[in-house]
């Protein structure tokens, strides 16, 4: 896959969630096979998720090598996050240095695709509904 076709996957998966109100993405590329995307989505709740990817494709596959989801209400409050920082509290996982932040714990948590994200947040503004 290719940079482009990457990006375009990225659009295409938040263009299909119907609760994205609003988003505001940032494309940098990285000659010759490296992108930092980055992005802020509203939904209709008026929560916003911050993301970040470092991505490099080598022939057919994409390689996301840093990356962070970061869900949080409308009045910018930790609802979830996922990332792989080298989090010290984080070094006993298994999936270490991958892991997801909730307001009152740390869990182990491999890095869920952006579609699975927004399927998350989705059920969260379902459920509030």
């Amino acid at each position: 896959m290719h940079i482009k076709e990457y990006l375009n996957h990225v659009f295409d998966t938040i263009a299909a969630n119907p609760y994205v109100e609003s988003k505001n993405l940032s494309f940098n590329e990285r000659p010759p096979n490296a992108a930092y995307i980055t992005g802020i989505l509203t939904f209709i709740n008026s929560s916003k998720l911050h993301f970040k990817e470092f991505i490099v494709c080598k022939s057919e596959n994409v390689i996301i090598c840093k990356y962070a989801y970061n869900y949080l209400t409308q009045n910018d409050m930790l609802i979830f996050r996922y990332d792989n920082a080298l989090d010290p509290k984080a070094k006993e996982f298994s999936t270490y240095p991958e892991h997801k932040h909730l307001p009152d714990r740390l869990l182990p948590a491999k890095r869920p695709s952006l579609k699975n994200i927004l399927l998350e947040i989705s059920n969260l503004i379902e459920v509030e509904k």
